[in-house]
């Protein structure tokens, strides 16, 4: 009897890279590029990484932070509940009870340090421990994180009122938050703290001329028995030496009776206009910040912002400061901080302030206004040389480049785009602009040639999910290099740049987020988001979309292995992986056979019913952190192989997928 043949098995690798494209032909489509990236964003480092989770945010000890331990006693627990607060009998230590199996029971806020002693509910022993250290695999410690960072999510609660979150910005490493009270009657701002959101006390303010001895912060304004603190002096026109100074003061609420209008003493003279009122703001608009110091000082680095529906303001974290524009009833939408001015934009009007003085909005100081024949949603100050430092002045329909230095030199508009331009809150700086506009998302990189930009769009591979969309807020991450995209529809999109395009994925946090940010919080980039019902998450944290189950999905391209006329014999693959937890990963192959699309079968099935039809998966089990090469079943024939995997977790870390493998035999030429 002869032998029987040997079997030639061949490799094709590819790396995943490219992202998502939906119009690109099968036939042409680069190996590695994904017809659907679903919660999977493309990475800087190569592949693509499983989206990173959300938490609520409010102040409190992050979810994602609490510590759990793990005690094995020495029988079966059984007179101990989840939720009951253990406390050792010799060591006095306590922690509250999340998880118990059998002999083995977990703790979460644990103080102090528990030792081999009985452990006590209600001063009566209920156990005694026999090991502080057992072994636990990395599946029970994904769960057990879980419980530990779901005891304390439970403590986080909304910001406190009704309907979305109007704003969130930070400044000096405080996070505030803006939302109507529970009547929609007023807007509120509110500050992060250790006990949870805590709403900021307006001062009041009055106004003043002839003012010939000025006020200092901390003085007291006096008129006959009435007295107030002097907050904030807004000096809007005129000089103290003078005495011709007038403007605001920003006081507490005055004791002893009323301020009336007539002269007033204290720490300074001036006359008073009458009586000071109490700062409120209307309940609606969406706020837009930034951050600034007219002085150069730290101390005085302030926010300036604007919602469309209230008057423009200065704010510090405690003096909230409505600014006088002199645009009347009409209100900004839109801010930035640019060569030492204050600009807002009203409408197609740009206006800046006195140069240093944000409070100041007379021509004669420097203040000044441009008209740029289109509504402007976006001002974004994009850095550079003296010379080429600029202003984007992006529009509904166009785009500008400001350049200059103040209205002295004079300001100088440069038109970039008559036929492209930016929705509200798309724009950001990348090392270069970049907005949604009816096309799809346009970059502005700088370049030499003449206005020192160009554009281009850069989301055509994806312009099927882009297409008439309307832009609710958008984000740039630094440290993950990723530009996010939010719609009104509640879908996002994640791009990351990659050379003069962007490789594109889908994000879907089951939430419809209204408000976007990153800042840096004590030297750490942070990014908060806020959504329609009053919640604010942070982002990239933690190992589940709030306490809810993360889905992924990533379908690519078919691989053809050169040959798209070759049928083979599909036999296994191999995917490179890192995971930061143990993880669980479920595959599938989808083969181009000569009668059609054929779906793999296997001896066992594992999670039916994900999303677009990625459901008859194998499952593999990772439970390290290091790179892994799993391999995987895949057997079937076809001209082709579209590569499936798939994630449904409440409780993992993020893992990455660097490339796939496919292992196959050819047979013939199809005809």
């Amino acid at each position: 009897m002869k032998g029987m043949p040997n079997v030639k098995v061949l490799p094709d690798a590819a790396v995943i890279k490219g992202g998502m494209d939906l119009v690109v032909s099968p036939m042409f489509a680069k190996p590695g590029t994904a017809r659907l990236a679903y919660n999977y964003e493309f990475s800087v480092n190569g592949g693509v990484d499983r989206v990173r989770g959300i938490e609520p945010f409010d102040g409190r000890t992050s979810p994602s932070s609490a510590a759990f331990q793990l005690i094995q006693c020495t029988a079966t627990v059984s007179s101990i509940a989840v939720g009951d607060t253990v406390t050792g009998g010799t060591s006095g230590a306590t922690g509250k009870v999340i998880y118990i199996n059998a002999d083995k029971l977990a703790v979460t806020r644990v103080s102090g340090t528990f030792a081999v002693e009985a452990l006590k509910v209600g001063g009566v022993t209920k156990a005694t421990v026999s090991d502080l250290a057992p072994s636990l695999d990395g599946f029970l410690d994904n769960t057990l994180a879980k419980l530990a960072a779901d005891d304390y999510q439970a403590d986080i609660t909304k910001v406190p009122g009704s309907g979305p979150v109007r704003g969130i910005a930070v400044l000096n490493d405080q996070v505030y938050a803006w939302r109507d009270n529970a009547g929609a009657t007023a807007m509120v701002i509110h500050k992060a703290t250790t006990s949870g959101w805590s709403a900021v006390s307006m001062f009041h303010q009055i106004s003043f001329t002839a003012g010939s001895n000025d006020y200092a912060e901390g003085d007291t304004l006096t008129q006959g028995g009435v007295s107030a603190t002097v907050k904030r002096v807004v000096l809007e026109s005129g000089t103290w030496a003078g005495g011709t100074a007038a403007g605001r003061l920003i006081i507490t609420a005055p004791s002893g009776g009323v301020f009336a209008a007539g002269a007033a003493a204290g720490g300074g003279v001036c006359t008073l206009a009458g009586a000071s009122a109490l700062i409120t703001l209307s309940p609606g608009g969406k706020v837009s910040t930034a951050n600034f110091s007219f002085t150069s000082a730290l101390a005085d680095r302030r926010m300036y912002g604007c919602d469309g529906v209230n008057q423009e303001f200065e704010f510090d974290g405690t003096i909230y400061v409505p600014i006088n524009t002199g645009m009347g009833a009409i209100r900004a939408t839109a801010v930035a901080c640019h060569k030492n001015h204050l600009f807002y934009a009203y409408r197609t009007s740009l206006q800046n302030s006195s140069i240093a003085n944000p409070y100041v909005w007379s021509a004669v100081f420097g203040a000044a206004e441009l008209s740029v024949g289109d509504t402007i949603t976006n001002l974004v100050p994009i850095g550079g040389s003296e010379a080429n430092a600029a202003l984007m002045v992006v529009c509904q329909n166009s785009l500008s480049v400001l350049y200059g230095n103040s209205s002295a030199d004079g300001w100088n508009p440069v038109p970039l785009s008559k036929v492209s331009g930016g929705q509200a809150r798309s724009a950001q700086d990348i090392g270069g602009l970049v907005a949604f506009d009816t096309p799809g998302v346009t970059r502005y990189p700088a370049t030499k040639s003449f206005g020192n930009f160009e554009w281009d769009v850069v989301s055509l591979s994806i312009q099927p999910i882009v297409r008439n969309q309307a832009v609710t807020c958008s984000v740039f991450v630094p440290g993950l290099f990723k530009y996010r995209l939010f719609f009104e529809d509640g879908s996002a999109i994640s791009g990351l740049p990659v050379g003069n395009g962007f490789s594109w994925s889908v994000l879907n946090y089951e939430r419809n987020i209204v408000l976007a940010l990153n800042e840096e919080i004590s030297g750490v980039s942070r990014t908060f988001y806020g959504d329609d019902s009053g919640w604010v998450y942070e982002a990239d944290v933690g190992r589940s979309f709030a306490g809810d189950t993360i889905q992924a999905a990533i379908r690519l391209h078919p691989l053809v292995q050169r040959s798209p006329m070759v049928e083979k014999i599909f036999r296994q693959m191999q995917l490179e992986i890192t995971a930061e937890s143990a993880c669980t990963i479920y595959t599938q192959g989808e083969f181009n056979a000569y009668d059609g699309m054929s779906e793999q079968t296997a001896a066992q099935q594992y999670g039916a019913g994900l999303l677009w039809d990625l459901s008859n998966y194998d499952q593999s089990y990772y439970d390290v952190s290091v790179l892994s090469r799993g391999t995987f079943p895949l057997e079937g024939v076809g001209t082709g192989v579209a590569v499936c995997v798939s994630t449904e977790s409440d409780n993992e870390l993020p893992h990455s997928i660097y490339a796939v493998t496919v292992l196959y035999t050819p047979r013939k030429i199809q005809r």
